[in-house]
């Protein structure tokens, strides 16, 4: 019996440390696999800011350009208008100096050939489909972290030429991380290489208008629209600006800023 006991505990002694030197090898190679996809994450990153800044050579102009770098420091949430496929790898391109993160669509996230680079880099998925808050909450903690968000409150692209309603989203979040809003709007085509260079206006930070009751629905919607007209009213200063090619978003009739 003793025999058999002491096979036994061999036996398991053996079984044990062949679990704990898989766990061991397991964990080295989950550790490699995460250092090789950071470096390749890295590596696209960079290909992405320089190849679409190369691609589409950007004219950016500010209508307050040192409040608005004071930026790269502190955070803030980015709103643009949105109406092609370029427009958010665009944006993580151009404001990826500021420590931006732009929401993206999960569909497009998910995508099997692009996930791993949108894993590694500062894109956060929205479902557009269902009642998603999990974006706000990883919002609010980019931002209490110290970084920035960049949205496109329409939604999704807006084809029509006109700048769609805008959703609260972005008011709720500024509501509750305390950030200001940077609205930027995005005029020109996409010309590759040749051709009439991409446009950005970035215009004014600002506030949310004080209020007692700052998380009604009511509330938010005003401000959303607060800000859909400011974007109209960029539309229209791109055109004075960059002329003819900044094609304006919207025909709509932008109202008194306050």
């Amino acid at each position: 019996m003793d025999v058999v006991r002491e096979k036994m505990r061999k036996t398991g002694k053996s079984k044990r440390r062949e679990s704990l030197l898989a766990e061991k090898d397991e964990r080295k190679m989950k550790k490699d696999i995460g250092f090789f996809q950071r470096v390749y994450c890295w590596i696209c990153r960079w290909v992405i800011y320089g190849g679409l800044r190369l691609m589409f050579r950007p004219k950016v102009r500010y209508l307050n350009k040192k409040a608005v770098k004071e930026y790269r420091n502190k955070p803030a949430i980015f709103i643009f208008n949105h109406t092609t496929l370029y427009d958010g790898l665009f944006a993580f391109a151009m404001f990826g100096g500021y420590k931006c993160y732009i929401l993206t669509a999960k569909d497009w996230y998910e995508k099997k050939h692009i996930k791993t680079i949108f894993e590694g880099n500062r894109i956060v998925p929205i479902d557009r489909k269902g009642l998603d808050t999990a974006w706000l909450r990883d919002c609010v903690k980019i931002i209490k972290g110290g970084e920035s968000v960049g949205i496109f409150p329409e939604g999704q692209r807006s084809t029509s030429g006109t700048l769609a309603e805008f959703k609260s989203g972005f008011t709720l979040l500024a509501q509750m991380s305390g950030a200001p809003i940077i609205p930027v709007y995005l005029s020109g085509k996409y010309s590759k290489f040749i051709g009439a260079r991409k446009k950005i206006l970035i215009g004014e930070p600002m506030e949310l208008t004080p209020a007692e009751n700052k998380m009604s629905a009511d509330y938010l919607a005003a401000e959303s629209e607060r800000f859909r007209q400011y974007m109209l009213f960029l539309a229209d200063k791109s055109i004075e600006i960059f002329g003819a090619s900044a094609v304006a978003a919207a025909s709509d009739k932008v109202v008194e800023q306050q």
